[in-house]
């Protein structure tokens, strides 16, 4: 029975290590999406063709997201035209890039209601609009950190790593005209690997990328460039580093799958030890009731010291262990001729034996 309680312990151990690696991957992998830009200095209102314009542009940009992962586009004249972008990140699959515009083209004007500027990011794409001309600009303002509030053992040297990570990873990206303003790196040492993304708007020139990049690159250094995740958010570029690969979706999706399922497995297991243990324990406790028969007379020839008390019969008359009969004192007494010295037999493992 103490091993049993032990092995439920080591697996209830083993369950909350589990638990603990699955919250940190779900922390490392998931933001908190979706993150939002708003002006402050410029509004339309509700009847306006301004609006108007901004809801046909909306579904202009939901129907060509199936097809296309950077998108710009504009509609309206004069002080109502309204400019659009979309940039989904390289890895995500048309799909989900398209399912991704669909929520971000409700989101932002939910979020930003009235703002004829706004910027909102999801978890795998961003959406942004202005009555202001920004194709091919650089916009480094109001950048996002998002960061994960862990650090690593030793920062020192994993700032190193980061610096080094990055630094390639941004000249990759912007200047490699094969990368296409898009770079991913994975570093690996002797105590993790690190996994690192950036990414351009594709309507920049090299320079003006490199100069976004080497901007995020700066808010991480300012911030959180000892912790195991970072992202920086900004209108014109991503730069994007964690210890797991996000940017490989099918991996992602399938460690989910594998965790969680390996989870509940070990759950289903654990919960099935421990009602077999007390099942197993109430039955014992059960059986022990149901044929143990206990007599107490003393440390010697005489008198019991208890007026009632059960007596085992093992194997008498045939009888097994759950066919033994109960005596009550009364009848024991007479059988034994009142426990007289002539009925005496010897002393046995549980004290004076009596002839009936």
């Amino acid at each position: 029975m103490g091993k049993k309680i032990s092995g439920s312990a080591k697996s209830i151990q083993l369950l909350l290590l589990l638990c603990f690696s699955l919250s940190n991957f779900l922390d490392l992998a998931y933001a908190d999406p979706p993150c939002k830009s708003c002006s402050d200095d410029s509004s339309y209102s509700d009847n306006s063709p301004f609006k108007n314009n901004l809801e046909i542009l909306m579904s202009y940009l939901r129907s060509n997201a199936s097809v296309s992962k950077p998108y710009n586009t504009s509609t309206g004249n004069d002080l109502d035209r309204i400019y659009a972008q979309y940039m989904c990140l390289n890895y995500a699959a048309h799909d989900e890039c398209s399912t991704c515009i669909k929520v971000a083209s409700q989101t932002i004007t939910r979020l930003c209601p009235g703002d004829k500027e706004a910027v909102v990011w999801e978890e795998l794409c961003q959406l942004r609009y202005s009555s202001q001309n920004f194709s091919a600009h650089l916009d480094v303002s109001r950048k996002i950190p998002q960061y994960i509030k862990k650090e690593v053992k030793n920062p020192a040297q994993f700032r190193l790593v980061v610096n080094e990570t990055l630094d390639n990873l941004i000249e990759q990206a912007s200047f490699n005209a094969s990368a296409n303003m898009y770079a991913t790196r994975e570093v690996t040492t002797d105590t993790y690997t690190l996994y690192a993304l950036a990414q351009c708007s594709a309507d920049l020139s090299p320079y003006d990328c490199n100069t976004c990049l080497q901007v995020s690159r700066a808010n991480i250094s300012s911030c959180c460039d000892a912790c195991r995740g970072v992202r920086v958010l900004s209108r014109s570029c991503y730069l994007w580093y964690e210890f797991y690969s996000f940017y490989e979706g099918n991996r992602r999706i399938w460690m989910f799958i594998i965790l969680t399922v390996a989870g509940a497995l070990l759950v289903v297991v654990i919960l099935g030890s421990f009602i077999y243990c007390i099942v197993k324990r109430n039955g014992i406790e059960k059986w022990k009731k149901e044929n143990s028969r206990q007599i107490d007379i003393g440390h010697g020839i005489g008198r019991p010291s208890r007026t009632v008390f059960q007596l085992q019969s093992f194997h008498r008359d045939g009888l097994d262990v759950q066919e033994s009969s109960f005596m009550d004192f009364a009848s024991i007494g007479d059988a034994t001729n009142n426990f007289s010295n002539s009925n005496f037999i010897g002393k046995g493992g549980f004290g004076p034996v009596y002839k009936v």
